[in-house]
């Protein structure tokens, strides 16, 4: 597929630099883009809530995190990790699903 290629650079290219810039640690920035599994709380509880119904994290997970990490832009930085981790999962999700309807006969 043509576009598959831009998109494993595009995709790729991101995930570097959220891995190699930012104000949080380093691990952190990379257990979360993860999926937050290996994250310490309070930033794994976030980072899944993020991932799988952003819609129900609340203001104290915010305030949590943001005490956790030391800043507000610490803060910001783990909600827009998380954030772009679960887009950058559903949209590589997306891009095999339709390779494989492509690929498949008719």
């Amino acid at each position: 597929m043509a576009g598959e290629k831009a998109h494993d650079e595009l995709a790729d290219a991101l995930r570097r630099r959220i891995r190699e810039s930012g104000v949080i640690a380093a691990d952190l920035r990379a257990a979360i883009l993860a999926g937050g599994e290996d994250a310490a709380e309070p930033f794994r509880s976030l980072a899944r809530t993020v991932e799988d119904s952003s819609y129900r994290v609340t203001d104290a997970q915010v305030v949590e995190v943001r005490e956790s990490a030391g800043s507000e832009r610490a803060a910001f930085e783990v909600v827009m990790t998380a954030s772009a981790a679960a887009g950058l999962r559903r949209w590589d999700a997306a891009f095999r699903a339709i390779a494989e309807a492509t690929d498949a006969s008719a």
